[in-house]
């Protein structure tokens, strides 16, 4: 895995110039807070003027890869002071302030056991003339990624003047750029490494116009090509004074006719071209070796799913296992395939550790270093759905032995073929579906389409449940009735004809208290449908006591020895052969209806 490095003085243009972009001074979070302060002082050669009233933004960089920012405003006479902040050495500070477009900024760390930090900030206006600037030395880094080569650019950019040099928008129609590439006009991907705003994309062409400060300045961009395309040609109009290209000989073998090959014991393919003229071409082939087998093996995966109005929120966690230490850098050691309309990307700590970045594919590509054993791969992401709903898709560049896709029970219809269901889990204060799949192989879909259910009417939440469900217990009934009348009797017993639907009245109160419990219906909504259960199940208690009633043998039907015991004097029921009371044996035949 690459040391990260500390912010050059370009990535601090950009940390600020993000900063400043929409507010986010007052949306990130704070600066490590401690004892220690900053005081600071604005100066402006050209304007003195110009240091009143202005914002300072101090950005922190923490050195597990936290950020926070904090923003005051200088006084009349362009003071400025941040209290309250860390004195931790380990934290790297950036204050910047800006002129028009083009911000100014200082670097700085606390000397263990300092509490106090004074600094001056000189910033000016810039220039558009680009005749100080010419091209320095340049890198490219080629990688073999999960399904692209991956291309990087790193290009020195030198300001022999004094001032900075920025050309605006509405001025780069006529003007030259500072730095000018040529790349494969099927590049994807594409996205600045290092820079600021002012590096753009145009076709097969990318332009860097500043800002650029005195001295030398670094600018990176990186892109991707798919792997079968095998060659690329990159253009330097300015020239360069040396050209380095650096590959992993084991990942991917590499021709650049104009460049020789350089040994410098890494073991990494190195090739080299010195004073190189404006207008310069070069044609590289790269052909990947194949890919061996990753050692990693995932034991088990688990995506957690919301839907609402207009999003799905996904996050996932994948287990993979390790059989050793594994130190990475080169091909990816995992791939995370990622659904292209992938929104607002977060990933753990321990994910971003572990190396994983974006792949030119669009996947997601762990490339270590790894520890021995079990490691968590974290991240969530949006995607966007509709009044109809979503549909979730993913898959595995390797066999996954358990899948769990748990979706928050928020009144949600789910269809798939391949998951089967499984009882819903309580997590904190929700109630989540939940679905599962065995033995999920590479590259295998597995897909989840999610549906809102009907939302309540006017006349009640619980109108068209309770609806239903009576609907359900009418149907039952009269399903049942001609198995009923079909099906004959024992000698001596009566059947009960609402039976059926009491017996399926108490399944739907249990269903009811569940729903109640998983949060499908309201108290109020529960109340109102219980009672209209209870109400039809008294009713059926009361039909059935009406039926025993005349099922009775009138008082004057027949003798009296044929429907009572002599013995005991007991009522006799139709067909019975000995007293229910007391055992006598009774008179044959059957009393008279």
């Amino acid at each position: 895995m690459r040391a990260r490095r500390l912010p050059s003085r370009a990535s601090l243009g950009l940390a600020l110039a993000l900063a400043w972009a929409g507010g986010a001074a007052a949306q990130s979070a704070d600066v490590p807070a401690g004892a220690a302060r900053v005081e600071g002082r604005l100066l402006h050669a050209e304007r003195p003027e110009a240091v009143a009233d202005v914002e300072v933004l101090l950005y922190a960089l923490s050195a597990d890869g936290g950020a926070g920012l904090r923003s005051t405003r200088s006084d009349s006479d362009g003071r400025f002071r941040f209290e309250g902040i860390s004195n931790d050495p380990d934290v790297v500070y950036l204050v910047g302030a800006r002129a028009g477009d083009v911000p100014f900024g200082k670097r700085f760390r606390f000397e263990t056991g300092s509490t106090e930090q004074d600094l001056v900030l000189e910033f000016s206006d810039p220039v558009s003339d680009t005749a100080e600037a010419s091209a320095g030395a340049a890198v490219v880094r080629l990688e073999r990624g999960c399904t692209h080569l991956r291309v990087e650019h790193s290009h020195v950019v030198v300001n022999a003047g004094e001032r900075v040099i920025f050309v605006p928008e509405a001025e780069r129609g006529e003007a030259e750029p500072l730095l000018e590439i040529e790349i494969p006009a099927e590049a994807e991907g594409f996205e600045s490494l290092l820079g600021t705003s002012g590096l753009e994309r145009d076709g097969n062409r990318v332009r860097f116009w500043g800002p650029l400060y005195t001295g030398e300045q670094e600018i990176a961009f990186g892109y991707g090509q798919a792997l079968e395309r095998k060659t690329l040609a990159l253009g330097l109009p300015r020239g360069a004074p040396s050209l380095e290209l650096l590959a992993s000989g084991a990942e991917l073998a590499v021709e650049a006719p104009g460049l020789e090959a350089v040994d410098a014991g890494d073991g990494l393919l190195r090739l080299r071209a010195e004073d190189l003229p404006p207008g310069t071409r070069v044609d590289l082939r790269a052909e990947a070796a194949p890919r061996e087998a990753s050692p990693l093996r995932a034991t088990r995966a688990e995506v957690w799913l919301e839907l609402d109005d207009a999003v799905l929120d996904v996050s996932e966690r994948l287990e993979v296992v390790a059989p050793a230490a594994l130190e990475g850098g080169g091909a990816p050691l995992l791939c995370l395939p990622l659904p292209p309309r992938a929104r607002a990307l977060r990933f753990s700590d321990a994910t971003l550790a572990a190396g994983l970045r974006r792949d030119p594919s669009g996947d997601l590509a762990l490339h270590g270093p790894l520890p021995e054993g079990a490691t968590q791969v974290a991240l969530s992401y949006r995607l966007p759905a509709g009044p109809a709903g979503a549909r979730f898709e993913t898959a595995f560049d390797r066999a996954v032995p358990q899948l769990s896709i748990l979706v928050a029970d928020t009144g949600v219809a789910a269809e798939t073929d391949r998951l089967h269901r499984r009882r819903p889990v309580r997590a904190e204060d929700r109630i989540y579906l939940h679905w599962e799949a065995f033995a999920v192989e590479a590259g295998e879909k597995i897909a989840l389409g999610l549906r809102p259910l009907r939302a309540r009417g006017a006349g009640g939440g619980w109108t068209a449940t309770g609806f239903a469900l009576l609907a359900g217990l009418a149907s039952l009934g009269f399903l049942l009735t001609p198995l009923r009348d079909g099906t004959p009797e024992e000698a001596g017993e009566r059947s009960d004809p609402t039976e059926p639907e009491r017996l399926a009245l108490a399944r739907a109160l249990d269903d009811l208290e569940e729903d109640l419990e998983t949060g499908k219906l309201d108290a109020e909504d529960h109340a109102a449908l219980r009672s209209e259960l209870v109400a039809r199940g008294e009713a059926l208690e009361a039909a059935a006591a009406r039926a025993e009633a005349e099922s009775e043998p009138p008082a004057d039907a027949g003798d009296a020895g044929d429907r009572f015991c002599a013995q005991c004097g007991a009522g006799r029921r139709a067909g019975d052969r000995f007293c229910s009371h007391c055992g006598a044996a009774l008179p044959g035949g059957a009393p008279p209806a």
